[in-house]
């Protein structure tokens, strides 16, 4: 009996000892997969996934197997290539968003009287960016007449900044100032200019974050705040090039010359994208100060806006378009941000930034603009209202026909219209 006993205690042994050599091995293909599964989506890290937990599960799981807890470093193993898959599945999952649409027979005049009297007729309602963004629109195309009667009732009703985007308006402000030499313009933009002066909500830098409670800078800012902080000179144009200087400082990638989204000061870290919107906010902005601006800052800003550009011909896609995401050709083509990039072109060729070489550029956008709109005059494939985020995020956003989309084709439009 006792011989029996230790047979079975000896088995039991070897039973353990294979048990746990099947395992260690299964363990180590596992983690072997799992290795490689997360080196794999790091090449593709530029489309935002984002893989700490990940990383800090496998390392998890290698201490586990090292000292001897196998099991332990299975449940790691097996939760790190789960959440991989999930963020495979969430990606794969969506179809590639395309807008199509037939080619209007209309010369860029007729085009713009389309846009803009649907842009009339659909109404701009409130004095946010996306409606400014319509009225710069409006007012470049010689629609000054609807403009200035909204403005007239917004200094009526004495609306006032909330927050950064509420302040895009002065720009609005100072053309009809400089069309009409009413006070009442310049003064009101006076106000908007104090309010960023006074604007508390700034990260140590002394950038000014764009949403409230996010401790971020977002390259919307620029567009928003500083043409017309420059415009109006003294203190508010220092104000606006520090603005500008301090965003440039954070968001240019000086490798490729293109602008990300957003820095956060909280993590540190930029969102890993080019967004075209964004790119295109930040181009508008340059092309737009510099007749304001000394020769010592049209020097930098001259060189940056040629680098811009530079690459910009390199991603135009054959369409004449460029994608929400920049440099990622799986992304759809987007309207707004490939007329604000037009436009940013178009005005940088007139100022003698870059040379008549890159008309063909702008003649190719202009063409691809042409194929995104409707028989009544509205602009397609217009990304909705976005903020920072990752790949998934900017791939998916909504498409439809929004102001920013009507009044960056009529920015676009009238340079042309006005030569």
């Amino acid at each position: 009996m006792k011989k029996v006993i230790i047979v079975f205690i000896q088995i039991s042994i070897l039973m353990f000892w294979i048990c746990r050599y099947l395992n260690a091995g299964n363990f180590l293909e596992k983690l072997s997969y799992a290795e490689t599964k997360f080196h794999n989506m790091r090449v593709e890290w530029s489309k935002g996934w984002d893989l700490t937990e990940v990383e800090n599960l496998i390392i998890r799981a290698k201490n586990e197997f090292k000292t001897g807890r196998i099991s332990n470093a299975e449940i790691y193993i097996d939760r790190a290539i789960r959440i991989m898959q999930a963020i495979e599945n969430k990606y794969n999952s969506y179809p590639l968003l395309r807008v199509t649409n037939k080619n209007l027979a209309l010369d860029n005049l007729e085009l713009t009287r389309l846009i803009a009297k649907r842009t009339i007729k659909n109404g701009v309602v409130g004095y946010s960016w996306g409606q400014t963004v319509a009225m710069k629109g409006l007012l470049a195309t010689g629609n000054w007449g609807y403009v200035k009667a909204l403005v007239d009732r917004y200094i009526e009703r004495g609306i006032k900044p909330k927050n950064v985007n509420e302040c895009a308006i002065g720009d609005v402000l100072l053309t009809l100032y400089d069309m009409f030499k009413e006070e009442k313009y310049l003064e009101r933009a006076k106000e908007l200019g104090d309010f960023i002066l006074s604007y508390k909500d700034r990260l140590p830098s002394g950038g000014i974050v764009h949403e409230s409670g996010t401790r971020q800078l977002w390259i919307d800012t620029v567009y928003m705040i500083c043409p017309f902080m420059v415009r109006l000179g003294g203190p508010y144009r220092e104000e606006g090039l520090r603005q500008l200087y301090i965003h440039i400082k954070y968001l240019m990638n000086p490798n490729v010359s293109l602008f990300y989204h957003a820095w956060d000061e909280n993590t540190l870290s930029l969102t890993q994208h080019y967004w075209a919107r964004g790119n295109g906010w930040m181009l508008a902005t340059l092309v737009e100060i510099f007749p304001y601006i000394e020769e010592e800052d049209k020097d930098y800003i001259g060189s940056i806006v040629k680098n811009i550009i530079g690459i910009l011909s390199k991603f135009q896609d054959k369409s004449g378009l460029w994608r929400t995401l920049i440099n990622m050709k799986d992304t759809y083509l987007e309207t707004s941000g490939s007329a604000l990039l037009g436009y940013g072109i178009y005005r940088a060729i007139k100022l003698g930034i870059v040379g008549e070489s890159y008309m063909d550029v702008v003649s190719k956008a202009i063409k691809g603009i042409k194929t995104r709109i409707s028989q009544e005059g509205d602009v397609l494939g217009v990304s909705e209202g976005t903020g920072p985020g990752d790949y998934i995020y900017y791939a998916k956003r909504r498409l439809g026909s929004f102001l920013h989309g009507q009044g960056a084709v009529l920015l676009f439009l009238g340079g042309f219209n006005n030569e």
